[in-house]
C-alpha cells in the first residue's frame, strides 16, 4: 500500500508539471514504475475525475483534487473503507446524470472521460477537436477577410485555450509539436486559409476547455449539438 501510494503521488505530480504528457512520456518520467502500475494509477485518477485524457492524442492533464482531497488520503481511504470498496463499479458506458447540465456538454461516463462527439454545420459525430476545428473554418467561411489575429480576439485564445490557443499560424504551430505529437491540426486538408496566412486549430480539447469555446460558438449564432 505504501509503495502505490508512492506511485499515486509521484505519478500526479509528474502530470501536473508536465500537462499534455502522453503514456510513454509518463512512464519515462517514472521508470521506477511498471507499466501495469503506470495504466492502473492513470485509470484510477481518470476514474475520480483527478486527470482527464484527451481523445485526439492520448495526452493527460491533471484537473482537480476531488472535493479538495489528497492523493494520499484517497489512497488511505480506500484501505480503510471496506465497505466502499466493496461496492460494485457501475458498469461501463453509464452516464451520469447531472442536473442543470450544460446540453452542449453531453453526457460523461464512469470512465473519467466526457466521451461526447458533437453535430454541427451538416457534419456528425465530431469530436472536440474536430468540432472546434469545423467552428472555426465555419467563421472564416462567413468573414473571409479575418485574419489570424481577428481569430483570436474572436476566440478569445489565452482565455479559452491558454497553453496552445485556439488557432496560430502553421509555422508556430509546428513548434510546438513534441515527442512526434503535434498539438494542432496540421494535415494538408485540415489547415486553414486565413487572408494571405495559413492557420492551425489546435487538437487539445478536453471538457473544461471546450464548455467556454461552446459559449462563444454560441454568441456567433452556430447551433452545436451532442450526437444520439
Amino acid at each position: 500500500m505504501k509503495d502505490t501510494k508512492k506511485h499515486h503521488e509521484a505519478i500526479l505530480e509528474f502530470v501536473k508539471s508536465n500537462p499534455g504528457s502522453t503514456l510513454d512520456g509518463i512512464k519515462e518520467g517514472n521508470p521506477k514504475v511498471s507499466d501495469i502500475m503506470v495504466r492502473k494509477v492513470l485509470k484510477d485518477f481518470q476514474t475520480e475525475n483527478i486527470i482527464a485524457a484527451n481523445d485526439e492524442d492520448g495526452s493527460y492533464t491533471f484537473v482537480s483534487k476531488k472535493n479538495g482531497a489528497t492523493v494520499e488520503s484517497k489512497v488511505e481511504s480506500k484501505k480503510l473503507d471496506k465497505k466502499e470498496a466493496a461496492k460494485p463499479e457501475p458498469k461501463a458506458g453509464k452516464t451520469v446524470e447531472k442536473k442543470n447540465e450544460d446540453e452542449d456538454l453531453g453526457p460523461k461516463t464512469y470512465t473519467g472521460r466526457d466521451n461526447s462527439k458533437y453535430d454541427f454545420d451538416g457534419q456528425k459525430a465530431l469530436s472536440k477537436g474536430r468540432l472546434v476545428l469545423a467552428i472555426v473554418r465555419k467563421y472564416v467561411e462567413d468573414n473571409p477577410k479575418a485574419s489570424i489575429a481577428k481569430l483570436q480576439e474572436v476566440f478569445d485564445s489565452q482565455k479559452v485555450q491558454p497553453r496552445y490557443g485556439v488557432v496560430e499560424e502553421v509555422g508556430k504551430a509546428k513548434k510546438h509539436t513534441k515527442n512526434n505529437r503535434d498539438r494542432y491540426f496540421l494535415k494538408p486538408e485540415d489547415i486553414i486559409k486565413v487572408a494571405n496566412q495559413k492557420a492551425a486549430v489546435t487538437n487539445q480539447w478536453g471538457a473544461d476547455s471546450l464548455k467556454p469555446l461552446l459559449a462563444v460558438a454560441k454568441t456567433l449564432g452556430y447551433k452545436v449539438v451532442v450526437s444520439k
